[in-house]
């Protein structure tokens, strides 16, 4: 979707034979002229690639005047942000209040005044712009929230339907691609999200947002997490790109709030943008199974949960301490010593009954290893030569996992 800013900043490039970019008061990116004229610098690469300006830039435009400027002003260069040509920015206001900048990239080519008038005359139109942009976008981010919202309703399959297909009807999201629900958490459990929190994450999921193709994305806050809708199809969501493009949200998280454990949890992709919902339960269920440590880091998909992924699915009413079998509640009721023996039937379980590596794995002799596991049967009942035991108390330690009864 070509929006009017983007009109005005291409005929302008073209007008001036220069490259052009609008950010608004926050350096976020908001257009930028699409036919390249001579050279361009890394500063100008990054921000087109990323949809905005890398680390470091804002203090180098602010720390040379950018708020305070009445009018056009050259920022130094400054090679450790990319920056190496020069640039002429000239401050967008409106009724004195900052709306953003015009950046033209001179290199050794200083703008005329002829050419800086040009771009002078053009700020008013540019700022009537952006401000219609921006209530564009707004009223298109609150239907979309709205329709994400029915999109992922629990119990009213028609809204969910109703949702998918306004969607596309209304042009907010496009048609005949897979889709996929990444869900975002910042603390266990179900514990609603301050203002703060909620401030934040929605800022983040909007940048990560702003640098996906157009319509092939939505974001919503909810009372204990973030969600966001996106297009498999996306290069930056598609395939190994996600994992570390959610990575980097997950570092910005934990960099910008304190006292909060970010995780993503990814689902599979479907078709049908119906079927959302669907992919929807799967993020929420892997970001969950992500916070219990067993080497999922703090970014999983569900298709890498295993046998979480299943136990996962057991409604939380019936997903209690009394799933397990009696046997192994006894033993991880048994303090330091039961913990130990869990270990060693965890060790003996995962390694599929071979004494040696079970043995290797927790650093004790094989003798030392027997003797555990004549005591684990004592406590727990079972017969570990028998492959139904087996099987029940594996699971049962899984479920401890998902309780939070067992931790690495």
């Amino acid at each position: 979707m070509t929006t009017e800013l983007q009109r005005l900043i291409d005929g302008l490039g073209r007008r001036l034979q220069r490259n052009i970019t609008v950010d608004d008061w926050r350096l976020r990116q908001l257009a930028f002229s699409s036919h390249e004229f001579g050279g361009v610098d890394r500063l100008r690469e990054q921000s087109i690639l990323k949809r905005e300006v890398p680390s470091g830039a804002a203090d180098w435009t602010f720390g040379a005047g950018a708020k305070t400027a009445d009018g056009p002003f050259r920022p130094p260069i400054a090679p450790e942000i990319g920056a190496t040509m020069q640039r002429l920015c000239v401050p967008i206001r409106q009724e004195g209040v900052l709306l953003g900048f015009v950046w033209i990239l001179e290199g050794d080519d200083p703008l005329t005044d002829l050419e800086t008038e040009t771009v002078l005359a053009a700020l008013d139109t540019i700022a009537i712009a952006i401000q219609r942009d921006q209530l564009a976008n707004e009223l298109h981010k609150s239907r979309s929230r709205g329709l994400l919202r029915d999109l992922v309703a629990t119990d009213d399959p028609r809204a969910r339907e109703h949702a998918a297909a306004e969607l596309i009807d209304a042009d907010l999201f496009v048609a005949s691609e897979p889709v996929v629900a990444v869900v975002v958490t910042l603390h266990p459990g179900e514990q609603a999200l301050l203002d703060g929190e909620r401030n934040v994450l929605d800022g983040w999921l909007e940048r990560i947002g702003a640098r996906l193709l157009d319509r092939r994305h939505v974001s919503l806050i909810r009372r204990d997490h973030g969600l966001m809708l996106v297009s498999d199809k996306d290069p930056l969501v598609s395939g190994a790109a996600k994992q570390s493009l959610l990575s980097e949200l997950v570092g910005s998280l934990s960099r910008d709030l304190t006292g909060v454990e970010p995780v993503v949890g990814i689902g599979e992709p479907v078709n049908d943008l119906r079927d959302f919902y669907r992919s929807y339960q799967q993020a929420a269920h892997a970001a969950r199974v992500t916070r219990l440590g067993d080497g999922f880091g703090q970014v999983t998909s569900f298709d890498r949960l295993g046998v979480y992924g299943l136990l996962s699915r057991i409604p939380p009413e019936e997903l209690t301490v009394y799933a397990l079998p009696p046997g192994l509640r006894r033993l991880l009721e048994a303090g330091v010593k039961g913990e130990q023996l869990a270990d060693t039937l965890e060790a003996f379980l995962e390694h599929a009954g071979d004494v040696q590596a079970a043995a290797e794995k927790l650093f004790i002799h094989r003798t030392t290893l027997y003797y555990r596991l004549q005591r684990i049967e004592e406590y727990t009942g079972a017969q570990l030569a028998l492959g139904e035991d087996r099987l029940a108390l594996h699971l049962g330690l899984k479920i401890a996992r998902l309780l939070g009864l067992r931790h690495d």
